[in-house]
């Protein structure tokens, strides 16, 4: 572990009780005020400096990366509201909790980058037409680059803070404090550079760089902010651990299609489990009961486990399958089947019934074509076949 990293740490323990206990909802909230208010603090005592130096020099791009740090500003104290917001227990209107306020303040953070970018745009703009002289000296350069330093150190602590609880929202915040030190080194390079060429107009179009890179910035962080509110897929690492954990109750063979709600401080979690028909239908029930405490026990919220029967098969049927299984590597975009399933049509007619797992992102109208395809080359390749009925999984279920 570094100096600095080490420093950071010590300095998290003294200001969050119960620091380690990172799955524990109200520590989770302790990280984000923590970092909220690291923020706050830093914003405005630099704002005051870079403000008050850029009066005095008359730098129109030293003001507009002061009136960068108002976004910052602003960025923390919604970081800070938004967990005491998300810690709120939940409601009768609200029955999921607050959760995914920590996914509504980038998005807010998003819409104050982009009003600071025009904003200082417009100055900069005015400063590249109509260029006025400002005042220079060689301690404003010195202020600047002892401002970087602390917008530096602060930008690795909060993303220390963010990375042990797995936040977007802080790594957001940490991720805007870094990009200062880009910012005020463009800003010193564009003073010293119109000081030695006596070219004050450099300073206007410095300005001009920092109000583009701030409406970018906008743009990125609206764009991750709206992916989770809109729901996005779970990782595969929360996948994993899903099945993994499912598995280690007795008389789970296996889960598929599974789905994942993310409402930031709870998870609700369904699945299918395959568990063997020799256990009986009072054993199988408890065993999925299992299933869901254990899931509850691990990411909290709520699990609904269906349970699948997983039949004995036959010979007959075993062998049905095993062409089934050898048919389905001429479609490359199915990735895995379950459920398969033997119903007779008649004395000589069998009917073909499989759950299908595609890979992601593929249009409707060729899921369609692929069901269709594969119907057709079962009953032309495996003998009595009547017809087949194909359930393709959701995108959403995994």
């Amino acid at each position: 572990m570094g100096i600095l990293e080490n420093f950071n740490k010590k300095l998290a323990k003294c200001l969050i009780s119960d620091f380690d206990n990172t799955d524990n909802k109200m520590v989770r909230t302790r990280y984000g005020i923590v970092a909220g208010w690291a923020g706050i603090i830093a914003s405005i005592v630099l704002f005051a400096l870079k403000m008050g130096i850029g009066l005095l020099s008359g730098s129109v791009s030293v003001i507009a990366d002061a009136f960068h740090l108002l976004s910052h500003l602003a960025n923390s104290v919604i970081l800070v509201v938004s967990f005491i917001v998300t810690a709120r227990p939940a409601t009768s209107k609200n029955p999921f909790g607050h959760g995914r306020m920590e996914h509504v303040a980038p998005l807010v953070m998003s819409i104050f980058l982009f009003v600071s970018g025009i904003q200082i745009g417009e100055k900069s703009l005015h400063q590249v037409f109509e260029p006025h002289e400002y005042h220079y000296w060689s301690t404003l350069i010195w202020i600047l680059l002892l401002t970087i330093l602390v917008k530096q150190w602060l930008a690795q602590f909060i993303t220390f803070l963010g990375k042990r609880v797995d936040s977007h929202a802080i790594i957001a915040n940490a991720a805007h404090q870094n990009i200062e030190a880009v910012i005020t080194f463009t800003v010193i390079g564009g003073l010293i550079s119109g000081h030695k060429f006596h070219y004050p107009a450099i300073d206007g179009y410095i300005g001009v760089l920092v109000s583009a890179w701030l409406l970018y910035l906008g743009y990125t962080h609206g764009k991750e902010a709206i992916v989770p509110l809109l729901g996005q897929a779970p990782s595969k690492d929360i996948l994993k651990k899903i099945r993994e954990t499912a598995k280690s109750v007795e008389g789970v063979d296996d889960i598929h299609e599974i789905i994942v709600h993310d409402y930031g401080s709870m998870y609700l979690i369904s699945f299918h489990a395959e568990i063997s028909e020799n256990h009986g239908h009072a054993e199988m029930h408890e065993i999925s009961e299992n299933c869901e405490r254990k899931l509850r026990e691990v990411f909290g919220g709520e699990a609904v486990c269906h349970m699948d029967p997983v039949l004995k098969k036959s010979p007959e049927i075993q062998k049905i399958e095993d062409q089934f299984k050898e048919l389905l590597k001429n479609f490359p975009k199915i990735q895995n089947y379950h459920d398969f399933r033997i119903v007779a049509a008649s004395p000589e007619k069998m009917i073909i019934v499989a759950d299908i797992d595609l890979v992601n992102d593929i249009p409707d109208e060729e899921i369609n074509q692929i069901k269709k395809n594969l119907s057709s080359l079962v009953i032309a390749e495996i003998p009595n076949i009547a017809y087949c009925s194909f359930y393709i999984t959701p995108k959403f279920a995994y």
